[in-house]
């Protein structure tokens, strides 16, 4: 899987690519906001996502000029 951030529209979100599927994943709520990614691997971004959330903030912040 593969977990990135982009110069993108609000909300604060990130995205997870699995071999199956794509999801973009809201930052504040670690909700899923849209796509189908393996569920398994989704709960697995989330997971590290929660223990990163600064870095993702971060990263974020500086690709949208906040």
């Amino acid at each position: 899987m593969k977990i990135s951030v982009y110069a993108d529209h609000a909300p604060v979100h990130f995205h997870v690519r699995t071999p199956d599927g794509d999801s973009a994943v809201d930052l504040a709520t670690m909700t899923e906001l849209a796509g189908n990614a393996n569920r398994k691997l989704l709960s697995k971004a989330i997971a590290w996502a929660l223990a990163n959330q600064s870095v993702i903030q971060s990263e974020w912040n500086k690709l949208n000029g906040a």
